[in-house]
């Protein structure tokens, strides 16, 4: 662990402890990021009493989720998020709240704040007092170099009549003055139903807060930068989003006056136009790297703003020139400008989308994960075997997201076979079994219509077998989907160790032997291998910690 971060834990432990002060929080943990073991450690906590990890690899569930965007976000059962549910079961808590901590678009670390007092839930009011203390915290690093990285405070020059205080000072569009959004009527009715749905229609028509630019977004953006800076006689390109920060690609290291420069004419450029502005983080770096010595403000001859039209508001565009550009330059900036527009509207497309997708398979299975326990844990503990092994076999990101979703809903077929009368009976008949077996068909059908053929198919041809011996259609080979194969080493690997399945636990050893005994005829014999790799790669790291 760094030693400033060793200097500054008592500082750290004060400001978590704001979670209980603020949020009435019983248990809050902060992570940060060791660079040199790429593992998040535990720096300060309350309330746990040893029941949490001392550090999280990039598989933890924490890990995962906080990388999957910047805005922090809420649990507020254990069986709403699969992937944080042992979790929850582990601390015995059954509310969580995650803040991820981003910093030139790299996690560093995130805070774990569970359980309310007095059984309360977590809302959006939490999440911003949440996102506060993380800014706090991330406050106490900018003029460190903790995670190798130079933060470059520009100056903080007023050039709005009225800004506002520094800790909400944001680069925004207008807010039009908004009309009272219409309230549903205080009677209350007779009919729950109509209650709730008149909650969600108020919900639906109050003002929605701007939504913050996400990992993959920004990924588009720092890749357009960098072709940006192949431009003849551009120097600098500068992205802003409100809310969110400033980076700064340039072809070599910037001034502070040069750095100010830039945002001295978005400042201009807003205030113009009548939008607000002010002082926001902003990073600098040579993607490119140094093509030419320092840039001073004296090598800034024109500098240029243009808004960035996409989904998400308060998105700018700063360019500089070292020399005035020619009409051909003008023409390629705003050829790249409408490709990074496009860029960044399919990117988040593509990212709303498996999002929408993933809430489909939880609420799918949502009625499953209710009733029977036993159930609800095997799913967690596949769909958390599956997310392992796609990463470890580096897997592109479509069919990544076809095994997750498979391993979510590949049992919700049973909710439809008597499931309710067979649950937790051990000496099935043959003709239960039979019934039992075409939870794979009915799955299918069920989802099919909701996420897609993709995953519907996998969901159907989960028991099929290298071989051509499984069930129902006795495929074999690559005929059956490659996220068919992943679930089932995964789902085997689970139900062999654990102890609600209708058999005595084995160990993970015993476990493994068996999917070797079944590579090649039960099992895909090349992924049965990759999958003990990564077991037998995972113990190793357990062992050496």
């Amino acid at each position: 662990m760094h030693p400033d971060i060793d200097e500054l834990r008592p500082k750290l432990k004060e400001i978590l402890y704001d979670c209980a002060v603020e949020m009435k929080a019983t248990k809050a943990a902060l992570f940060l990021l060791d660079v040199g073991t790429r593992k998040y450690d535990l720096v300060a906590e309350f309330g746990f009493r040893a029941n949490i990890s001392q550090s999280a690899g990039s598989n933890h569930p924490m890990v995962d989720r906080c990388s999957r965007g910047r805005s922090p976000f809420y649990v507020n059962s254990p069986g709403a998020d699969p992937r944080l549910s042992e979790l929850m079961f582990e601390a015995s808590t059954s509310r969580l709240l995650g803040v991820p901590m981003f910093s030139r678009g790299q996690l560093v670390g995130f805070i774990d704040i569970r359980d309310k007092s007095q059984k309360q839930q977590f809302d959006q009011q939490d999440v911003n007092k949440a996102q506060a203390i993380a800014d706090r915290i991330l406050n106490l690093f900018a003029n460190r170099n903790i995670w190798n990285q130079r933060f470059i405070t520009l100056s903080d020059v007023d050039v709005v009549p009225t800004p506002r205080p520094a800790a909400e000072a944001t680069v925004a569009p207008p807010t039009p003055a908004a009309k009272a959004a219409p309230s549903a009527p205080a009677k209350p009715s007779a009919n729950k139903a109509v209650d709730d749905a008149r909650a969600v229609a108020a919900r639906l028509l109050a003002p929605a807060p701007p939504e913050p630019v996400g990992p993959a977004e920004l990924a588009a953006v720092r890749e357009s930068m960098r072709s940006m800076l192949l431009l003849p006689g551009l120097v600098a390109v500068m992205f802003t989003a409100a809310g969110t920060g400033q980076e700064v690609a340039s072809r070599g290291t910037m001034s502070q006056d040069a750095l100010s420069a830039l945002q001295m004419k978005l400042q201009t450029w807003l205030s113009k136009r009548g939008e607000a502005g002010g002082a926001l983080r902003t990073t600098a770096d040579t993607p490119l790297g140094p093509m030419t010595g320092p840039i001073a403000l004296a090598d800034l001859q024109k500098i240029f703003t243009a808004p960035i039209n996409s989904r998400f508001r308060g998105l700018y565009l700063t360019v500089a020139f070292a020399d005035p550009p020619e009409r051909m330059t003008h023409e390629l900036l705003s050829a790249h400008l409408t490709q990074l527009e496009a860029a960044i509207e399919a990117t988040s497309t593509r990212a709303a989308l498996q999002t929408l997708r993933l809430r489909i398979a939880e609420r799918l299975v949502e009625p499953e994960n209710t009733s029977y326990p036993e159930l609800r844990k095997h799913s967690i503990g596949v769909t958390a075997a599956v997310e392992a092994f796609v990463k470890f076999l580096g897997l592109p990101l479509a069919d990544a997201e076809t095994a997750r979703l498979t391993a979510i809903v590949h049992d919700c077929g049973m909710r439809a076979l008597e499931y309710d009368k067979l649950y937790r009976k051990r000496d099935l008949s043959h003709d239960e079994l039979a019934l039992l077996r075409e939870h794979p068909v009915v799955g299918a059908a069920m989802v099919e219509p909701l996420l897609g053929a993709d995953v519907a198919r996998a969901v159907l041809c989960h028991h099929e077998r290298a071989d051509g011996a499984g069930y129902p259609n006795e495929l074999s080979g690559d005929a059956i989907p490659l996220a068919s194969r992943i679930v089932q080493i995964c789902d085997a690997y689970v139900a062999i160790t654990d102890p609600a399945t209708y058999h005595t636990p084995e160990s993970a050893e015993e476990a493994l032997a068996a999917i070797r005994l079944g590579a090649g005829a039960q099992f895909d014999k090349d992924l049965a291998s990759r999958f003990e790799e990564m077991m037998r790669a995972r113990t190793a790291t357990l062992a050496a910690r």
